[in-house]
C-alpha cells in the first residue's frame, strides 16, 4: 500500500460514507456501512460498495474511496466476491480534501462568526484606547482663562469616564464568546476530529469485470470508542442481586451511521504478533569490583559504593509473559450513531442468585461490610467500568467493577446495624523459669459482635493466624467458641446473629520461645 507524503492542510469536510470515482466502471451505487465493531478505544468498519460496469469487455478499471480522517490506512482490507475474476492489482492511499456535511458546515460557520465577532469588538476597543489617548492629551493643552480650564477639564473627565465605561462592557463580552468559541469547537472535535484532510484509496483493478462488481472493504478507525456503565442492586430479602449493564458509545468520523449493525468487543484488538524471545539464564560467581579513588566526584564515595552494589546486584532482564486472549463481542443490532453524541444502550440485565452475610475483621476495623456470594452455572466475563451500588433502591456509592469467571464476591458497603468490637482481656510477657532457657507471652481478647438492626443477619467474622518463622517458636491456641473454619492465614466464625442481639468469641494464644532470642511481635504487639 502506497501512502503519499505530507500535503497542504484542507478547509473542507468529506463524508465518510465512501464517494467513488471510475474510468471504465459507470454505474455506481453508494457506498454503505454495514457493520462496525466497537473497541474501548477504536472502532473497525465494514462497507459495502456495489458496482455496474458499462462493458464487460474492460481490461482496466480503477475506483476511489475515502476513508475517515482518523483511518489506519494501514489496516485496509479490501475483498472481492468469490465468483469474480476481477483482481486487484494494487492500492494506493493520500491525503484528500474534506466535504461537509450540513451539520458539521453549521459548526464550522457559526465558529467563523463567533470569531469575527471577536475581531470586532477588538477593533472598538482600539478606537476606544486611542480616544482615551486623545482626551488624555488635551491635559497639557493651554487656556487663557480659569473657566477655560474648569470646562476643558470637566470635557476631559466626562468622555473619558464615558469611553472607558463603553470599552469595559465591551470587555465583557470577551469571555462570553469565547466560551461559546470553545464548546462549539469541542462540539466539532467530537464529531469530525482534530485532522484537516480525509484518506483518498485508489484500488487498481485488472481482468474482465463483470456486470455488477460488489466490494467489502474494512478499516480501523480511531476516535470513537464504548465504555461499559453497570448498576447492581442487593435485594437480600429474595437472596439475588440485581444486574445492569449499559454501554455508552461515541465516534467522531464526521457522518452519522445509519442503521448499521453495532456490535461491542471487550477488549482492544491485540497487537502483540511475534511472543517474547527468552534471555538466557545464568547462574555465575560474582566478578570482584575493584574501586579506585578519583580526584574529583559529584558524588560522595558512600553513593558511588551504593550505586556499584546495586548495579552488580542487578539480574539480566527476567522473562515476562504476554497474555492475548480472545474478546466477547455484543452485538447490539441496527443502530443510528451520530457522529459527536454520546449515545446509551442496554447491552443485559440479569438476576443473580446470592448468598447475603455481614463480614467484619475486628482486628483492623469495628465496622461490617454486606457481602453477596454469587454463584452462576457458566462463566462470564464483564469488562471493568464503572458501576453504581444501590441496596433495596437506595444509592450507596460507586466504584468500578469486573468479573471474570462462575463466582464472585460483591461488597456493598458498610453497615451502621452491625458493629464488632474487640477488647484486650490478657497481654503478658513471661519471667524465665528455673532452669528452663525460655521466654513466654500471652494474648488474650474478646470479640463481641453487635446487631442493633430488627431483622436476624449471618456475620462472618475473619481473624488472622499469627505465623511462627522459626521452628523453636511455639504457640498454642484456645478459641471460645472454636473457630468454624481455619486454614493457615486465619480464623473464620460463622455466627448467626438474632435481631437486637450480642455475642461474643473469646481467643487466646500462647507463645513459648528461647530466651535468647529477638522476637518481632508484627502488627500486634
Amino acid at each position: 500500500m502506497k501512502t503519499t507524503s505530507r500535503q497542504k492542510p484542507f478547509l473542507k469536510i468529506v463524508l465518510p460514507v465512501l464517494l467513488v470515482s471510475l474510468f471504465l466502471l459507470t454505474s455506481v451505487s453508494a457506498a454503505a456501512i454495514r457493520e462496525v465493531t466497537l473497541f474501548p478505544n477504536s472502532a473497525k468498519i465494514d462497507e459495502t460498495l456495489k458496482i455496474s460496469a458499462g462493458s464487460s469487455a474492460a481490461k482496466k478499471s480503477q475506483a476511489t474511496v475515502i476513508l475517515p480522517p482518523q483511518t489506519d490506512t494501514e489496516s485496509l482490507i479490501v475483498t472481492l466476491p468469490a465468483n469474480t475474476r476481477l483482481k486487484i492489482d494494487d492500492i494506493s492511499v493520500k491525503p484528500a480534501n474534506r466535504v461537509d456535511e450540513n451539520r458539521i458546515a453549521q459548526l464550522r460557520g457559526q465558529i467563523k462568526k463567533l470569531q469575527h465577532d471577536r475581531k470586532e469588538l477588538e477593533a472598538k476597543v482600539h478606537g476606544l484606547d486611542t480616544q482615551i489617548q486623545f482626551w488624555q492629551a488635551q491635559t497639557k493643552a493651554k487656556t487663557k482663562t480659569v473657566t477655560d480650564a474648569d470646562n476643558l477639564s470637566s470635557a476631559i473627565g466626562r468622555n473619558v469616564r464615558k469611553i472607558y465605561s463603553e470599552k469595559n462592557a465591551i470587555e465583557a463580552e470577551y469571555p462570553k464568546i469565547d466560551k461559546q468559541i470553545k464548546e462549539f469547537e469541542g462540539q466539532l472535535n467530537e464529531a469530525a476530529g482534530q485532522k484537516e484532510s480525509v484518506w483518498e484509496a485508489t484500488m487498481m483493478f485488472s481482468g474482465p469485470v463483470q456486470n455488477e462488481l460488489i466490494l467489502n472493504y474494512s478499516y480501523t478507525v480511531s476516535g470513537c470508542g464504548w465504555k461499559p456503565l453497570y448498576r447492581l442492586e442487593a435485594v437480600p430479602s429474595s437472596k439475588t442481586v440485581l444486574f445492569s449493564w449499559d454501554a455508552e458509545i461515541w465516534q467522531s468520523t464526521g457522518n452519522d451511521w445509519k442503521q448499521a449493525n453495532i456490535h461491542l468487543a471487550t477488549l482492544q484488538p491485540p497487537r502483540t504478533i511475534t511472543p517474547p524471545d527468552l534471555p538466557s539464564w545464568q547462574i555465575r560467581p560474582r566478578t570482584p569490583v575493584v574501586y579506585k579513588a578519583a580526584r574529583k566526584s559529584s558524588k560522595s564515595a558512600m553513593e558511588s559504593l551504593k550505586a556499584m552494589e546495586m548495579e552488580d546486584a542487578m539480574p539480566a532482564a527476567a522473562p515476562t509473559e504476554t497474555v492475548n486472549t480472545t474478546y466477547s463481542v455484543w452485538s447490539i443490532g441496527e443502530k443510528t450513531v451520530a457522529a459527536g453524541a454520546r449515545q446509551r444502550v442496554k447491552i443485559r440485565e440479569d438476576v443473580w442468585p446470592a448468598e447475603f452475610y455481614f463480614l467484619a475483621r475486628p482486628s483492623r476495623s469495628p465496622q461490617s461490610f454486606l457481602q453477596a456470594k454469587v454463584k452462576l452455572g457458566q462463566s462470564v466475563e464483564i469488562p471493568p467500568g464503572p458501576a453504581s451500588f444501590v441496596i433495596d433502591g437506595a444509592m450507596i456509592g460507586k466504584r468500578d467493577f469486573s468479573w471474570a469467571g462462575s463466582e464472585a464476591d460483591i461488597f456493598f458497603g458498610v453497615s451502621p446495624f452491625i458493629t464488632v468490637s474487640t477488647s484486650t482481656l490478657a497481654d503478658q510477657t513471661g519471667t524465665t523459669v528455673f532452669l528452663q532457657n525460655k521466654q513466654t507471652r500471652k494474648w488474650q481478647w474478646k470479640i463481641e459482635a453487635k446487631n442493633s438492626s430488627r431483622a436476624p443477619v449471618t456475620l462472618r467474622i475473619e481473624e488472622p493466624v499469627p505465623q511462627a518463622r522459626d521452628e523453636r517458636i511455639k504457640l498454642t491456641f484456645n478459641h471460645q467458641p472454636p473457630p468454624s473454619e481455619k486454614d493457615n492465614t486465619r480464623w473464620v466464625w460463622m455466627l448467626e446473629l438474632p435481631a437486637l442481639q450480642k455475642k461474643s468469641i473469646e481467643t487466646l494464644i500462647e507463645m513459648e520461645a528461647p530466651k535468647d532470642m529477638d522476637l518481632d511481635f508484627g502488627w500486634r504487639r
